[in-house]
């Protein structure tokens, strides 16, 4: 489906002065009106290139929860959609590599579906050094050792991104790790302007492997250099799916239905995708997705709050500072920026 973000910096005096962040998307709704359930689930599905299965996986929840009787449209526990699973993992080698190991990406994308294939990888080719030596870092300085004593690729990635441009931190909150039946308390309803620029209780959040991964010491220590973080939180996830840890949530699904509606809650590379829908007659009357770049690039979000004020001596510069803050929140779309 196409749609992008696009960031507009006007740039003075060396340095940022504001930041406005749009996403822009074709609307869905006017689309799904109408059509039957399979219909419905199948479009989305074939829309989305970019998170396609964690996308049908959603609609398909929540179109068999709206569809179901009520004693039997509730599953509270979340449960792992194995093929969610492998294409989150995808998605986070690619954030997570691209720029920083290509030589390593395809064997390694090929690999993100088995563990013990990326296990390997991660061990030998990569990290250079076992697994679980790497996950009990708590610290920066031990990520420094680390990255002293090996000259394994994402090694030598650590050293040149402990030399980039890092923005002030943003205080955004996070979006929790909550199930379809959690979101109905924080959002009962979900319509067009909800769906364009989510909110938790009126503020803008993140969501995504930070989120996730918040509670970690060595997440919770680099929290002063976020684009750092932030990566090195999906390298962390790639790191937990290798070891089948069950603190990688990715590919986690969770419905909840009543009367006619169902929502999906699904865990993707990027973050909470909800998938909110209402039935009449067997047919779609109002659906309404919530995907992660919208939470993630919301007009008040943090890449704003990254970007201005921060010093940058030349337009160029200005805008390489943003390509890299939103690189670091990994949109689903493409970014276009303008900076005058």
């Amino acid at each position: 489906m196409t749609g992008a973000v696009e960031v507009t910096i006007r740039w003075r005096d060396d340095r940022i002065e504001t930041v406005r962040v749009a996403t822009h998307r074709p609307r869905l709704a006017p689309l799904l009106a109408g059509r039957s359930a399979e219909e419905a689930a199948t479009l989305i599905e074939t829309l989305h290139a970019i998170c396609r299965r964690a996308q049908g996986a959603a609609a398909r929840a929540a179109l068999h929860a709206a569809r179901a009787r009520p004693e039997a449209a509730d599953r509270p526990a979340a449960a792992v959609d194995p093929a969610v699973r492998a294409e989150a993992a995808a998605e986070l080698v690619i954030a997570a590599l691209a720029d920083d190991a290509p030589a390593q990406l395809a064997a390694t994308h090929r690999a993100a579906h088995e563990p013990p294939a990326l296990a390997r990888l991660l061990e030998r080719e990569l990290l250079g050094e076992p697994i679980d030596r790497w996950l009990a870092i708590t610290h920066p300085t031990g990520l420094s050792d680390w990255a002293a004593r090996t000259d394994a690729p994402l090694a030598r990635a650590y050293r040149r991104r402990l030399a980039r441009w890092e923005p002030a931190t943003a205080p955004i909150a996070t979006v929790p790790a909550v199930t379809a039946r959690d979101t109905l308390d924080r959002w009962p309803r979900i319509d067009a302007g909800f769906a364009a620029a989510p909110h938790d209780r009126g503020e803008p959040a993140e969501t995504g492997p930070v989120a996730r991964l918040e509670r970690r010491a060595l997440i919770a220590a680099l929290a002063p250099r976020p684009l750092l973080q932030r990566w090195i939180a999906r390298v962390t996830e790639l790191a937990l799916h290798a070891r089948d840890d069950p603190e990688f949530r990715c590919g986690t699904v969770s419905v909840h239905g009543a009367a006619g509606r169902g929502r999906a809650v699904v865990e993707t590379a990027r973050g909470t995708l909800i998938h909110d829908v209402a039935l009449e007659g067997g047919t779609v009357r109002e659906y309404s997705i919530v995907a992660p770049t919208e939470w993630n690039f919301h007009p008040d979000g943090p890449l704003r709050h990254w970007l201005v004020g921060a010093s940058a001596r030349s337009r160029d510069l200005a805008r390489d500072h943003a390509r890299r803050a939103v690189a670091a929140l990994d949109p689903c779309v493409e970014c276009r920026f303008t900076v005058d």
